[in-house]
């Protein structure tokens, strides 16, 4: 996977800590780099999951172009398609989080965040545990760049 992530032009770096003790792994879409920290390196069983979070992040850059400062959620990009509704959405990406039953967890932890960040968070969590999934959204929305 993170070799599909360079391809699609994302910089993928390995470093002590991504911006605090606790954080594993971030992706700064303005500079479309992924950084894995140390820790995630430590802790092989939480490593897919956690890569995957954040390939759901990339993704969402993706959806408004890695070379554009703004991203899109996965929600506002299924509903521009008119073919879903917002509770149709918002229902997919509960009944991910209740099937892992974190969503109470990840509800407290992104209440204080914007709505539109609140949103982000909550696609990562809902859809980190399904690598096939993840795997074909960034197949579909982040092809390799051309050379």
């Amino acid at each position: 996977m993170l070799e599909r992530l360079q391809a699609a032009g994302v910089s993928v770096v390995w470093r002590a800590d991504c911006g605090g003790p606790r954080l594993w792994a971030a992706y700064n879409m303005g500079a479309n780099e992924l950084c894995l920290g140390a820790e995630l390196g430590r802790r092989p069983q939480e490593r897919a999951t956690v890569l995957r979070h954040e390939v759901i992040h990339v993704v969402q850059d993706c959806l408004d172009g890695l070379e554009t400062p703004t991203s899109l959620t996965l929600a506002e990009a299924l509903r521009a398609s008119g073919r879903f509704s917002s509770s149709q959405l918002n229902g997919f990406f509960l009944q991910y989080l209740r099937r892992q039953d974190n969503w109470r967890h990840v509800v407290a932890t992104t209440a204080p965040l914007p709505l539109d960040s609140r949103q982000r968070e909550m696609e990562a969590y809902a859809l980190q545990v399904d690598p096939a999934l993840v795997s074909r959204l960034l197949a579909l929305h982040c092809p390799p760049k051309a050379l």
